[in-house]
């Protein structure tokens, strides 16, 4: 459990570097919105269609050999970062890295769905989470620091020793991770289970309200960051005002269990989507670091609660035996939103301009409040004991 915890929490390290940046390099190279919108978003084209197959192989296979398949394609996506300077080099970089990063997420929530009590798979997802905000509040920092002392090449290098460290894994045990009575690999099997899953509406309403979440955060590995170049802020700036929401993740994913424990999911849920509306829709007409820093702090409270939330509604509809197949359909729909946000909004950008982005993601959060709170509140589900 805790090498899984470790190689986690440095898969975001590393991750962490590169998605603040990768926009930034991108108008470097001379990439316009729409170029930026594809680039960012090519990191979730493959993983949208390989989420579910990826779950399914992590019921039967375990945990351990599809994790390291994950480190091995970091280690690639480092080494391409490191020889490349064109766009097409940075969309092959994207498309690699956006596998490594399906396959530590689906794989190691997996894990975690499998196990009994509830309590303990609250308590787990909240120390997943909070690895991979750790990972994602050093990363920016560190991230800006090279870039801004050193250049890019220094901070890739540094992806790249941090990608290496995960064949830690190599020490992980094979146990009850793997399905024994699943001797064999069928898609079709997997694809009519996730359609059976997307039947029931609680599923479908969980997956709406991640999508919605998603599509608003990916503003954070796309336009928020040319937002604030476009301000005057350095790179070393804007990796710290990055790593703020990353920092205010997961300082309140460390109580995450207790409040689960104190409020009803519905507060939790409502105040969490109202933090995220109001953060992405007053940081365009903040002209000040001070409130930047304090609009994207309150954004990283908001996310800090709903992914936790997120997973923990997910496993609570799902059978265990199939946990994997479960998450990866979850993370199917984070993946879709995490390619159609940066190609939807970089559209925006390019024809009507930057804030309008941030209104466009906060609208699509409203509208899933309302879906969730007004229109179909008995939707959200109940705890599994």
């Amino acid at each position: 459990m805790w090498l899984i915890l470790i190689a986690y929490s440095f898969h975001f390290t590393r991750h962490g570097i590169i998605f603040p940046f990768m926009p930034l390099l991108a108008t470097r190279l001379g990439a316009g919105a729409t170029t930026i919108g594809f680039i960012v978003g090519a990191f979730s084209l493959v993983a949208v269609f390989l989420s579910i197959p990826l779950g399914g192989l992590v019921d039967r296979f375990g945990v351990k050999r599809l994790l390291l398949f994950g480190v091995l394609c970091n280690i690639v996506n480092a080494l391409i970062l490191l020889q490349t300077d064109t766009v097409a080099g940075l969309v092959t970089a994207q498309l690699i890295g956006g596998i490594a990063f399906l396959l530590h997420v689906v794989a190691s929530q997996a894990y975690i769905s499998r196990l009994p009590d509830a309590h303990r798979r609250e308590t787990g997802f909240g120390w997943l989470s909070i690895g991979a905000s750790a990972g994602q509040s050093v990363g920016p920092i560190l991230g800006g620091l090279l870039v801004d002392y050193f250049d890019y090449q220094s901070a890739f290098w540094v992806v790249l020793v941090l990608s290496s460290a995960g064949l830690i894994l190599v020490g992980l045990k094979k146990t009850r991770e793997s399905n024994p009575t699943q001797i064999s690999y069928s898609p079709i099997q997997d694809a009519r289970q996730a359609g059976s899953l997307l039947w029931d509406p609680k599923v479908l309403m969980i997956l709406i309200f991640t999508f919605a979440i998603v599509f608003a955060a990916n503003l954070r590995a796309s336009f928020l960051p040319v937002l604030l170049r476009a301000e005057g802020l350095t790179e070393l700036t804007v990796g710290v005002l990055i790593a703020i929401f990353s920092v205010t993740s997961t300082t309140i994913r460390l109580v995450f269990g207790r409040l689960m424990d104190t409020f009803s999911r519905t507060h939790i849920l409502v105040s969490a989507m109202l933090a995220i509306m109001l953060a992405v829709g007053l940081i365009p007409s903040t002209a000040s670091t001070t409130g930047f820093a304090i609009l994207i702090a309150i954004f990283g409270l908001g996310f800090g609660l709903t992914q936790p939330m997120s997973m923990v509604m997910m496993a609570d509809l799902t059978d265990p035996n199939h946990s994997g197949l479960s998450m990866g359909l979850r993370l199917t729909v984070i993946m879709v939103a995490g390619l159609l946000s940066p190609v939807c909004l970089g559209f925006i950008v390019e024809t009507i301009g930057l804030a309008p982005a941030f209104y466009t993601a906060a609208m699509v959060v409203a509208l899933a409040g309302v879906r969730m709170f007004i229109l179909r509140p008995d939707l959200i589900p109940d705890r599994r004991l």
